[in-house]
């Protein structure tokens, strides 16, 4: 199935840019047009050997910007790139390609027909009796969230002001896609955070923790406030990994920190605070 939207781009932008040419250049040079109107096309064919990775590539003629965008979360700039698909099912994939004469939009849908292979390389996410052995408890200083777990869920809670975080050490491989998953549920917290670092940035104990935010609950951006019982990759609402599914790569190999933090300021972590459960950081086979 294709979508097809065309349109001129007369914008600001290259009016500008076609006024500073005027006035730069000579009568002649001045005269020139735009290009003509594109249409949008690109392919979208299975990766040979691994039906879950789509090859995206336009095919526009004189494309110079290209934007991809899918319903899996995946975001990318690039004239030709490999998308992942974790689970099987229909996916639109959106286009959009700039040119001289202006820009353009497309869609293709596309079926996925079966779960990507994976394996989980994070130990102790079931949180039942002994995980809490794979996992590290991080002072960020000052008052300390509680943090520990018990009747199988991690339990971070609060009375007041705090902050605290645990974490746990994964090793990682350059160019594969990874996904992180896990259950949070809360009775609606105040003035509080929720927040999963994904970062090579090695945990200190005695200092908070900073680094790439990949998702997280925010109430001072719009979630976590009221009850919630779902998957923080799909319901948080601030960090880089934000509407992408917890999908991710990595540019480098190496050793990353999976930091979990929760706390408030002026407020709690709500009515027997926030439990996290069946946490998952899966590698594509």
């Amino acid at each position: 199935m294709n979508f097809q939207y065309i349109k001129h781009t007369r914008t600001i932008a290259m009016a500008a840019l076609l006024a500073g040419a005027v006035s730069g250049c000579t009568p002649e040079s001045s005269d020139k047009g735009l290009g003509p109107l594109p249409t949008a096309s690109f392919t979208a064919d299975p990766l040979a050997g691994n039906p879950n990775k789509i090859v995206v590539k336009n095919t526009t003629p004189g494309g110079f910007l290209f934007e991809w965008i899918d319903d899996a979360g995946h975001k990318s700039k690039r004239e030709t790139d490999t998308l992942s698909f974790f689970q099987a099912g229909k996916y639109k994939i959106q286009f959009t390609v700039f040119t001289s004469g202006g820009y353009a939009k497309t869609a293709k849908e596309i079926t996925i027909a079966q779960n990507a292979e994976t394996q989980d390389i994070l130990q102790g996410g079931n949180m039942e009796a002994g995980s809490e052995q794979f996992w590290t408890v991080l002072n960020t200083g000052g008052t300390q969230t509680g943090i520990k777990i018990e009747n199988g869920k991690m339990v971070f809670s609060n009375t007041g002001n705090s902050n605290g975080a645990i974490y746990q050490k994964v090793s990682v491989k350059a160019g594969k896609s990874y996904v992180f998953s896990g259950h949070v549920q809360g009775n609606g917290a105040t003035n509080s955070w929720f927040e999963v670092y994904i970062d090579a940035a090695v945990p200190k104990q005695g200092s908070d923790y900073s680094g790439n935010k990949f998702i997280s609950l925010n109430t001072w951006s719009g979630c976590g406030a009221v009850a919630f019982n779902d998957d923080l990759a799909k319901i948080g609402c601030d960090g880089t990994g934000k509407d992408k599914n917890g999908i991710m790569t990595f540019s480098k190999a190496g050793d990353i920190y999976i930091v979990i933090k929760a706390g408030s300021s002026g407020g709690t972590l709500g009515t027997g605070g926030i439990t996290l459960d069946d946490v998952k950081f899966l590698e594509e086979k």
